[in-house]
């Protein structure tokens, strides 16, 4: 889950010989199974394949990926009971229901794309704590860097990593 209290979402994005090179890092958290609380354990980095098209903008911190007229699904409830709501939905089926990493499902952007882009490409979101990326591609790989286990080390990418894994959703 990218962390809400301080997810610091980067993207890094240039062209190249054959392809443009696409990068998102943020922290992120994972739930603590002992408890309902979800801890800052990782830093991640998400490298997008064949990513021609990205753009970033601001949001409010009390808002999700609503605010950019998304639908989610499932919904969150509303009140005091959310993060009882997560940490429950997360244990049931395994992946977090508020994740912030999102594949949009009907996408306004791609529709106005050129057609090779609507073939094998997806619109995929990053959802940060005070402003969002949304980015075409056609898959993404990701790696997560263990930061509690080097506080002494300022560098992310010096950290260990703990896991990884790719998805085209």
């Amino acid at each position: 889950m990218i962390s809400p209290s301080g997810s610091g979402v980067t993207l890094s994005h240039s062209e190249s010989d054959t392809e443009p090179e696409c990068k998102v890092t943020c922290f992120a958290g994972r739930l603590r199974w002992n408890d309902k609380r979800v801890g800052p354990s990782a830093h991640v980095e998400i490298v997008f394949d064949a990513c021609y098209h990205a753009r970033l903008g601001p949001h409010d911190d009390s808002e999700g990926v609503e605010v950019l007229r998304y639908t989610v699904d499932p919904p969150a409830p509303g009140g005091g009971d959310y993060l009882d709501w997560l940490a429950r939905r997360w244990r049931e089926v395994g992946i977090c229901p508020r994740s912030g990493f999102w594949v949009a499902k009907r996408s306004a952007w791609m529709d106005v794309l050129p057609d090779f882009f609507r073939r094998d490409f997806r619109h995929f979101i990053v959802d940060g704590r005070d402003g969002y990326v949304e980015l075409i591609a056609r898959r993404f790989a990701w790696r997560a860097r263990a930061a509690a286990e080097v506080e002494h080390e300022s560098d992310p990418t010096r950290w260990p990593v703990v896991d990884q894994g790719e998805g085209a959703a």
